[in-house]
């Protein structure tokens, strides 16, 4: 019983522990405490696996709990469901047993006699120290790992629990969101640690007491004393007096359509009856009009002449004309009209209806907007068996920062991220350093038919604000429709899954090149590199002394 306990029960409650943490249909913006702990159990249920393989099978079990129980609303993903959430929950199992294995390595060496009796004689006494310092840093490289690359996918991860906490947040403008992940699984490390020495003392009666508390003090120690210098920097920061140094008016438009239900005349005939109506109510004139990603269906520049009388009530590039204010729009770009490429970009248009730039989303959803080798007829086949499609966007190839005038004077120059590219600290980072003065993210997420999913996205995205100290903006189909300042704060918004829109101030502040900025993930590869020494060292000592035991 107490076996089928540390191999089922342990991990599946770490795994529900930290969908707790994360934005939930419970906790729409996450429960920090349960994020906080949740690997506890994991920690424990490790120290007690007798095997490699064991160890493996826990940590899948965990994984693709996580997975289901947080990204459930992947499901709702039509016909993509086999590849969003079917396929994704058997990767993350197959994962979770290969990381298992790896996280398992320092708990393999301590459980040795030789090891055991040594660290317990006071001969090792740093071995608690690396057992936890091993597992964070795998840990902390894991969701870095998972959060790059074609495959990536930064949900279901530590970081999205520690919103609500913006005290302890700050530190991703020196770290990235890894510095979470670190803190987080520390933490738990540390507790898991405890909880497990303690089991000791109650067996052997403090005969190895002084040996086992001092070096667990040690790690203790550094523990809480790294995670109050988070703190005081985290209150230094959201204390910080930040004045902007220009505003911009930006008339956000949430359609809230079906994403599933093609009807370009009735979305452009909405999204220009709501922008008048921002327009009306605001005393202002707006700087910026800004609809949301696949708004319209057919491909510019292609339809420019056709818009001009499309719909035929209200057509569209006359009521751009009329408007007098640049648009930023979410709509198809033909890249190679010979070999029927498009992109699925942000496009700016001049008040006069003619189009200024583009950017094309770089980072594309995996499987649902770009399938690898998509060019050959083989798989295009493939595809449309499995899931009714046999083709998908091609990515963008350069990062695009548009520039528009203020009607105060000066100018601003943005970016604009497209749906879960502000997800992506290294897509934000790569726009950040072309010179972008603020984020505007247009996101389209009304397909998921949850709130957990919309604040996922707004919570993983509202980091984006705090690593590069800017103002993120997000404008949706459905939401979450919100302006977030540069400590992660949301400061204006419009509600879920409502058909609205209005016209925002928008602080510009100087740019500031944080340590992110700057350093970029510095954290999980200086992590993995002191996982891949310390495995090294290991080994060669093994290897020299002919016994297993960590001779630190």
């Amino acid at each position: 019983m107490i076996r089928i306990l540390q191999a089922f029960f342990y991990p599946l409650l770490s795994a529900f522990l930290l969908a707790a943490g994360i934005p939930n249909e419970f906790f729409p913006l996450g429960f920090p405490a349960a994020g906080f702990i949740s690997l506890v159990p994991l920690y424990i249920s490790l120290y007690k696996a007798k095997s490699f393989s064991s160890a493996g099978f826990r940590v899948s079990l965990q994984f693709g709990t996580v997975h289901l129980l947080s990204s459930f609303w992947l499901a709702n993903f039509g016909n993509y469901a086999i590849f969003t959430l079917g396929a994704t929950t058997l990767v993350y199992f197959l994962a979770g047993f290969v990381f298992g294995q790896i996280l398992y390595i320092p708990f393999f060496y301590s459980k040795k006699k030789a090891a055991f009796l040594r660290e317990a004689s006071g001969l090792e006494p740093y071995a608690s120290v690396f057992r936890v310092l091993l597992f964070t840093s795998v840990w902390t490289f894991h969701e870095w790992f998972k959060s790059i690359g074609f495959l990536a996918y930064p949900w279901g991860t530590l970081i999205m629990t520690a919103y609500r906490w913006n005290f302890l947040t700050q530190i991703v403008s020196l770290t990235g969101t890894w510095g979470i992940s670190f803190l987080f699984s520390l933490f738990s490390a540390v507790c898991g640690e405890g909880l497990f020495l303690l089991s000791r003392y109650s067996r052997e009666r403090g005969a190895f007491r002084y040996p086992y508390t001092k070096s667990y003090a040690c790690t203790a120690s550094a523990c809480i004393l790294l995670l109050c210098c988070s703190v005081l920097y985290g209150i230094y920061e959201t204390n910080k007096e930040r004045e902007p140094v220009k505003n911009m008016e930006a008339i956000l438009v949430q359609h809230n359509v079906n994403s599933w239900i093609i009807n370009n005349s009735k979305t452009a005939r909405s999204a220009i009856q709501l922008t008048e109506k921002a327009m009306n109510e605001s005393p202002r004139k707006a700087d910026l009009v800004v609809w949301s990603e696949s708004i319209l269906s057919f491909a510019m520049p292609e339809a420019l002449e056709w818009l001009d009388t499309f719909p035929k009530d209200n057509p569209l590039l006359p009521a751009i004309r009329r408007i007098n204010t640049p648009l930023i729009l979410g709509i198809p770009y033909t890249e190679d009209a010979e070999n029927s490429l498009f992109s699925n970009s942000a496009v700016l248009m001049n008040p006069d209806g003619t189009i200024e730039n583009h950017y094309g989303k770089t980072q594309l959803v995996p499987f649902a907007e770009y399938v690898p080798y998509s060019e050959k007829k083989w798989m295009r086949t493939l595809m449309f068996k499995l899931a009714g499609f046999s083709s998908g966007w091609t990515p963008g190839d350069r990062y695009v920062v548009f520039n528009v005038p203020l009607r105060e004077g000066g100018d601003v120059s943005f970016s604009t991220p497209i749906c879960f590219e502000d997800a992506f600290p290294n897509v934000c980072r790569n726009l950040f350093l072309q010179g972008s003065e603020l984020f505007i993210n247009i996101t389209n997420d009304s397909w998921s038919e949850t709130q957990s999913a919309e604040y996922q996205h707004f919570v993983i995205a509202s980091y984006r604000a705090q690593e590069f100290r800017t103002t993120l903006v997000r404008c949706t189909n459905s939401g979450f429709t919100a302006i977030v300042n540069p400590t992660g704060k949301i400061t204006d918004s419009l509600p879920l899954f409502v058909t609205d829109s209005k016209q925002f101030s928008i602080p510009i502040y100087e740019r500031e090149i944080t340590p992110y900025a700057m350093l970029g993930d510095w954290l999980p590869l200086s992590v993995a590199a002191f996982v891949l020494i310390t495995y090294f060292y290991i080994e060669i000592k093994r290897k020299k002394q002919k016994i297993f035991f960590i001779n630190f």
